[in-house]
């Protein structure tokens, strides 16, 4: 089977796609180059507060400082020339696209390198937030890191520690950098994904191929909001900004910005054809920033963040899915699976069924979802109106469980 198609499903089972997706780290001397930097250690994310897995704010150096997010106030005013506006994100944003080199020590249990351990290399990219050296990143371009070494476009480097990750819910993770006292890092702003339309124009900035001379740039437009995707492990990624700036293995963890050269989307995957090998034209994937947000403030502030989950795996209704599902309603959020023994089943969710208000809020796309979600934590109740196949709408209640990474 061609694992490049989009494959629609529903009742029990996946809307999205299915196919081989490179979760673009670049691999070093010990994996392939069109791989992460190791496929066994980047299992790509579920869908976060919403699947089974999503991520607890993990602390891993609680002697953290607290920084300041670069702000919108930095952002560029574009000036309607396509080729000037690129050029000055460009300046602006790519001093702050680091290189993020890991190292990964294992033993050699079974002696076939003659040798007592094995190092896996990989290169991702990353995203400098604050000035004082808190950093965006992926979590499969750090994960199970012994040694993470920081560089700059300008030379400098550094030694980069996990501050926290989202291992298995957004593929996300905090590095800190140390600037020395009277240094000045540059920073990316974030900004606000919601606002973002198809056709709008963006740039990808990241190290692709880890190639000398420090990251490179690609432009596109944006081809898609609200993706799904999901990756051969089972893993989910929801939300996702489709882009056709190009994406290669290196580009994880990297920003894709807007004209006024703020961050709203951490570039993390493309699509392979796994017959062929060739990566498919023109598609790839981001992080949703803004879904990002509470996360990554809770991260640079040194805080502890529960999220609320709810064991499902949703889509944003629109009417194309609605005509072919023959389903009654075309806005909303479709459930696409309901996980076993989670809150959505013990509330009498299932798959197929459409969540239209929650918590007295209408419900009409994952934003208006996610909205309600950050709002609240475990162990709140909230009502939820739900409509089934055959359009008969049922009032419901759910209690959040407490999500675990």
């Amino acid at each position: 089977m061609n694992q490049n198609r989009f494959k629609d499903t529903l009742g029990g089972v996946m809307v999205g796609v299915i196919l081989c997706l490179v979760l673009v780290a670049c691999g070093g001397s010990t994996t392939e180059a069109t791989n992460s930097a190791s496929q066994s250690q980047s299992q790509a994310t579920t869908a976060g507060q919403f699947g089974a897995t999503g991520g607890q704010f993990q602390t891993v150096n609680s002697a953290v400082t607290t920084g300041t997010l670069a702000q919108t106030g930095s952002s560029l005013n574009p000036t309607g020339n396509l080729n000037q506006d690129i050029r000055n994100v460009i300046k602006t944003a790519r001093p702050a696209v680091v290189l993020i080199a890991s190292e990964i020590v294992r033993n050699d249990f079974g002696g076939l390198t003659g040798r007592g351990q094995q190092v896996e290399r990989g290169v991702g990219s990353g995203s400098i937030i604050t000035a004082d050296g808190y950093i965006l990143t992926n979590n499969h371009v750090v994960e199970g890191a012994t040694k993470l070494t920081v560089a700059l476009p300008d030379g400098r480097s550094y030694t980069g520690r996990l501050i926290g990750r989202e291992g298995r819910s957004n593929d996300m993770a905090i590095v800190k950098i140390d600037p020395k006292a009277g240094e000045n890092l540059p920073t990316i702003p974030l900004g606000d994904a919601s606002k973002l339309e198809i056709g709008e124009a963006v740039v990808a900035i990241g190290n692709a191929l880890g190639l000398e001379g420090g990251p490179t740039v690609t432009a596109g437009i944006v081809g898609a909001v609200g993706r799904n995707i999901e990756e051969p492990g089972g893993g989910q990624l929801t939300d996702l900004i489709q882009t056709d700036a190009a994406i290669n293995p290196g580009n994880s963890g990297g920003p894709l910005l807007n004209l006024r050269g703020e961050l709203i989307g951490m570039n993390t995957a493309a699509p392979v054809d796994q017959s062929s090998g060739g990566a498919a034209q023109g598609i790839g994937f981001a992080i949703n920033v803004s879904q990002l947000r509470p996360l990554i403030d809770g991260y640079v502030k040194g805080q502890t963040v529960e999220r609320p989950y709810m064991g499902v795996t949703p889509q944003t209704m629109t009417s194309a899915l609605a005509a072919r599902y023959q389903l009654p309603i075309n806005n909303g959020v479709l459930l696409t699976k309901v996980e076993d023994n989670s809150p959505a089943q013990q509330a009498g969710w299932k798959a197929g069924e459409i969540i239209t208000k929650m918590d007295g809020k209408d419900i009409r796309s994952l934003n208006d979802l996610s909205a309600v979600l950050q709002k609240h934590k475990p162990g709140d109740k909230v009502a939820a109106t739900i409509v089934d196949r055959t359009g008969k709408q049922r009032e419901t209640a759910i209690t959040f469980a407490r999500a675990t990474n």
